[in-house]
C-alpha cells in the first residue's frame, strides 16, 4: 500500500506541484481514510515525505434529484493529512523518466524534482539588460528593490497565435539582492521562472549564480521580500521614482508646467558596472532634468513674475543673448537658497560631464575598481533631495 500511495502522490505532484490529501488518496485506492492517514504518518517517520497534519478541508457534494432534477449541494468538513513526497523520491522518479521531462525547461523540471514553488533563484544583474534595452517588446517596472517583467501588450498584438504560444509568459516578479562583494544580484521566484517558454528559461539559466554569498544588511531586498511574500504595500524608496514625483509636485505649484515630462522610460540604474553604462545613465538623467525638458517661458515667468527677478539678470551683458533654461533655473535656486544652488551646480556638473562622455566621446573598455551602480544611485538621491527642497522653498516663498 505504501508504494501505491507514493505512486499516486508522485503523479499528483508532477501535475500540480502540490501535496495530496489523505482523503483523495483513500478515494482513489478505495481505502478507509484513517487507514491512509496512518500510512502517511509511517511514510513521514521513514523520511519518505512531509505532512501537513490535521488540516481541515471543506467538502462540497452535489446531488441531483432524478425526479425533480433539483440540484442540491451539501457542505461538510473533514480533518485530514496533506502528504508531500520527499525530494529524494521525486528526484529518483525524475532521473528514471528523463525522456518524459526533456522538453520542459530547466526551472519547470526543478519543480518536478521536488523544489518548492516559492524558492528564490539568483542571477547576475546583467540578465536585465536584454529587457531594459527592448522596451518595445518588454514592459518592465524596475526600481532599487526589484521589479515586474512581462511582454509588452502592443508587441503581443503584432504576433501570430503560434508566435505567442512560443514566446508568451505571464510575468516575472524579481528582487535585487546585494552580494557580499557589494554587487547586485537578481532574484526570481521558481514558479514564475517555470512558467516561461523553454528558450526563455535557458536564457535565464545562463546567468544563474551558484551558491551566492549575500550581504547581511540589505534594506532594499527586505522591502522586496515584505512586498512579494507578505503582500504588504511597502514604499520602495526608489530615487528615480521620487525624482518623477518631485517634478510632478513642482509642476503643480504655479498652475503651469516647468518641466515638459516628469519621467523618462529609459532612465534606469546601470546594469553592468562600467564607466560607459554609468555615463549612459547620467545622459538619461540629463534628459529629464536638463534644458531640453525645461519650458523656457515657464522658467522665465517664475523668475520674473514670482521671484521678482530682473530681465537684465537673464541676458548676457556682452553677447546680449538670453540665458538658457538651466541658467535661469540656477538663478531661481539661488534666490530660493544659495547653499542649495551651490549643491545643484555641483550635481549638475557631474551629470553633464558624464553625459558628454556618453554622447560625444568614444569610450574604450576598461575595468576600474568602482561601484558605478551605487554612484549613480547617489546622483539620483542628490537630485531627488534638491528637487524636493526646490518645491518646499518655492511654496514657502510665494505662499502658493
Amino acid at each position: 500500500m505504501e508504494q501505491q500511495i507514493i505512486d499516486i502522490a508522485i503523479k499528483h505532484w508532477n501535475r500540480n506541484f502540490s501535496g495530496i490529501s489523505a482523503s483523495d488518496i483513500a478515494e482513489k485506492l478505495n481505502l478507509s481514510h484513517n487507514e491512509v492517514m496512518e500510512c502517511l504518518e509511517k511514510l513521514k517517520e521513514g523520511n519518505k515525505g512531509t505532512l501537513n497534519q490535521n488540516v481541515s478541508l471543506g467538502l462540497v457534494s452535489i446531488n441531483i434529484d432524478e425526479e425533480t432534477e433539483e440540484v442540491k449541494t451539501e457542505h461538510s468538513t473533514i480533518v485530514t493529512h496533506i502528504y508531500f513526497p520527499s525530494k529524494e523520491i521525486l528526484e529518483n522518479y525524475y532521473s528514471k523518466n528523463l525522456n518524459v521531462f526533456i522538453n520542459n525547461g530547466e526551472y519547470k523540471n526543478r519543480l518536478h524534482r521536488g523544489f518548492s514553488q516559492i524558492d528564490l533563484v539568483y542571477f547576475e544583474v546583467n540578465i536585465l539588460d536584454r529587457y531594459l534595452r527592448n522596451r518595445e517588446i518588454y514592459s518592465i517596472d524596475d526600481d532599487v528593490t526589484g521589479g515586474l517583467l512581462k511582454l509588452n501588450i502592443n508587441y503581443l498584438d503584432t504576433l501570430t497565435d503560434e508566435e505567442i504560444e512560443n514566446k508568451y509568459f505571464n510575468k516575472i516578479w524579481y528582487g535585487k539582492r546585494r552580494l557580499l562583494s557589494g554587487h547586485i544580484s537578481v532574484s526570481a521566484i521558481l514558479h514564475d521562472l517555470s512558467e516561461m517558454p523553454v528558450k526563455e528559461q535557458s536564457y535565464w539559466y545562463g546567468f544563474e549564480i551558484e551558491n551566492p554569498k549575500f550581504s547581511e544588511n540589505d534594506n532594499d531586498f527586505s522591502r522586496f521580500v515584505t512586498r512579494a511574500y507578505y503582500g504588504e504595500l511597502v514604499d520602495s524608496n526608489d530615487p528615480i521614482f521620487e525624482i518623477s514625483k518631485e517634478i510632478k509636485g513642482i509642476n503643480k505649484i504655479f498652475g503651469f508646467d516647468l518641466f515638459l515630462n516628469y519621467e523618462n522610460t529609459y532612465l534606469t540604474y546601470p546594469i553592468n558596472n562600467t564607466l560607459k553604462e554609468f555615463a549612459d545613465c547620467n545622459s538619461e538623467l540629463y534628459k529629464l532634468i536638463g534644458p531640453d525638458n525645461l519650458k523656457y517661458k515657464s522658467i522665465k515667468k517664475v523668475y520674473l513674475d514670482y521671484l521678482k527677478g530682473k530681465l537684465d539678470d537673464i541676458i548676457h551683458s556682452e553677447s546680449n543673448r538670453a540665458f538658457s533654461q538651466i541658467q535661469i533655473l540656477t538663478l531661481i535656486i539661488e534666490k530660493l537658497d544659495k547653499e542649495l544652488a551651490i549643491e545643484f551646480k555641483e550635481v549638475w556638473e557631474t551629470i553633464k560631464s558624464n553625459r558628454i562622455i556618453a554622447d560625444h566621446k568614444i569610450s574604450k573598455p576598461n575595468y576600474l575598481p568602482a561601484n558605478y551602480i551605487d554612484s549613480f544611485r547617489l546622483n539620483c538621491d542628490r537630485v531627488r533631495n534638491i528637487l524636493k527642497r526646490i518645491g518646499i522653498e518655492m511654496t514657502k516663498k510665494n505662499g502658493v
